[in-house]
This record gives structure tokens, sequence and C-alpha cells, in this order.
């Protein structure tokens, strides 16, 4: 009894000599330039834009920092911080009658 082997794929050849250089692989190289410089450019306009909205949201969040602390300043001239009362001790609500339980309720406040 013979067994046989799957046969082995097909590799192909490398060469590692280059290609003649032709007019069709020169204009498929200045494209390829030439399109990623396209792309590079628009990349580049797009951050500017961005550059500009960041620069104009910024502008404007300093501003409403600015108005809402004047916001406050006025307030604390207007009506000054009052001092909060202390609670007095808790008080008790009921007390157990019965003896034997030493529970007790109380009224807190938050």
């Amino acid at each position: 009894m013979t067994t046989t082997r799957p046969p082995r794929p097909i590799r192909s050849k490398i060469s590692t000599m280059p290609r003649k250089q032709s007019e069709a692989d020169q204009q498929l190289e200045l494209y390829k330039l030439i399109t990623e410089k396209q792309r590079i450019q628009e990349k580049l306009e797009m951050m500017e834009r961005q550059i500009q909205q960041l620069k104009s949201r910024l502008t404007f969040v300093t501003d409403q920092i600015e108005i809402t602390e004047q916001s406050i300043q006025n307030m604390r001239t207007v009506n000054p911080p009052s001092v909060a009362k202390k609670p007095d001790s808790p008080k008790t609500v009921a007390q157990s009658s019965n003896n034997s339980s030493n529970f007790q309720a109380f009224y807190l406040e938050y």
C-alpha cells in the first residue's frame, strides 16, 4: 500500500532584478505623487479650518468665563452670604413606653 502526498503548490519566482523603466511607469509615479500632494493640501486646509473654529470657540468660552465671574462678583456684593444657623440638638419625637425596649426615635434634619 502506497500513500500519495498532495502536490506542492507552485511558488511564484521572485526576481531581484529591477524592471526596465518605461514611460508608463513614470506616468504612474507622477499620478501617485500628484494625488498625494492634493490629499496633503486638502488635509492641511481642513486642519487650518479646525484651528480657526477652535480659536473662535476658545474666545467664546473665555468671554463666558469673564461674564460668569463678573456675575458672581455682582451677586456677592448685592447679597452677602448669610451664615447658616446650626440646627438644635436632635429632638426626640417619641420614646418607647415599654421598659424592655431601649429604642428612641429622633427627628433629623438634612
